[in-house]
């Protein structure tokens, strides 16, 4: 969570600078990707959206690989193979599809390779979503679909997108669900372990929806203070998930001054790295 913020810091000044051409930060979900990519561990596929860094990094992605593809100096920046881990994808929603798609032909081909498909909220609203649960569900597709829901669709409020939460929807197409707060990672890591295990066991889809904040803007180039209040702004800086677990693991002990400037030192170097490459 650490060095995902890290990194995610340094892209917004490399973009401001002009060093890349836009980015969309993860600040305030680091929880959620960290709890959810530990749980389902290395083997799934993940199909990702485009702010799942936390995600990309425990993956194996590195942060320059990660930031290329914001300079638009690759298409990608990895080896999706490799990692498991696919490009991201900027067409809200066209992963989803993707995801239940690959599923179901490695099981065609005899290869018992679950997915994981990350989305947000704003996303379910596209008809690809609705397409690709209804197709997972028919053909028990062995998918765990993520919904990092922060409650903004760029800028149309979660209240104005939806009468009910996508985990209810899930359920509709006849997808086990559940709904989960999303600023605690070990909360996260233990709903999506009995997410993953279902999918596993049943051989059919799981839908997590876990409820984040937002701390920025939608992306570098969206003014968020235009549309959104103050004090909504000020609430999701103080659920900000990275913090409060320091201070809680601080406080239990198991983490110390020592270990914390570790990770300092570490996050420095990637920082300076990503500066020199790029600035």
């Amino acid at each position: 969570m650490l060095v995902a913020r890290g990194v995610d810091e340094e892209a917004r000044q490399l973009q401001r600078q002009g060093a890349l051409d836009l980015w969309l930060s993860c600040q305030g979900q680091e929880a959620a990707q960290v709890g959810s990519a530990l749980a389902v561990g290395p083997s799934p596929t993940v199909f990702p959206s485009y702010r799942e860094h936390a995600v990309a990094l425990l993956r194996g992605v590195t942060p320059g690989e990660l930031v290329a593809q914001w300079a638009g100096r690759t298409f990608c920046g990895w080896d999706p193979r490799r990692l498991r881990f696919f490009p991201y994808t900027l067409v809200l929603a066209a992963q989803t599809l993707h995801g239940v798609g690959y599923s179901i032909g490695q099981r065609l081909q005899g290869r018992e390779d679950f997915t994981v498909v990350y989305v947000g909220d704003g996303a379910t609203s596209e008809g690809d979503m609705s397409e690709a649960m209804n197709l997972a569900a028919v053909e028990s597709a062995s998918v765990l679909f993520v919904c990092q829901n922060n409650g903004w669709a760029i800028s149309k409020p979660a209240g104005e997108q939806m009468r009910t939460s996508l985990a209810e929807r899930a359920r509709g197409f006849g997808i086990e669900s559940a709904r989960v707060r999303g600023q605690d990672p070990e909360t996260v890591f233990s709903a999506c372990s009995t997410a993953a295990a279902h999918v596993r066991r049943e051989r059919a889809p799981y839908l997590v929806e876990l409820q984040v904040g937002r701390i920025h803007g939608h992306s570098t180039s969206d003014a968020h203070e235009e549309y959104r209040s103050g004090e909504d702004i000020a609430e999701a800086k103080a659920a900000d998930p990275v913090p409060a677990y320091v201070a809680r693991l601080s406080g239990l002990g198991l983490v110390d001054t020592a270990w914390l400037d570790s990770v300092d030192a570490e996050v420095r170097e990637l920082r300076e790295r990503l500066m020199k490459e790029y600035a």
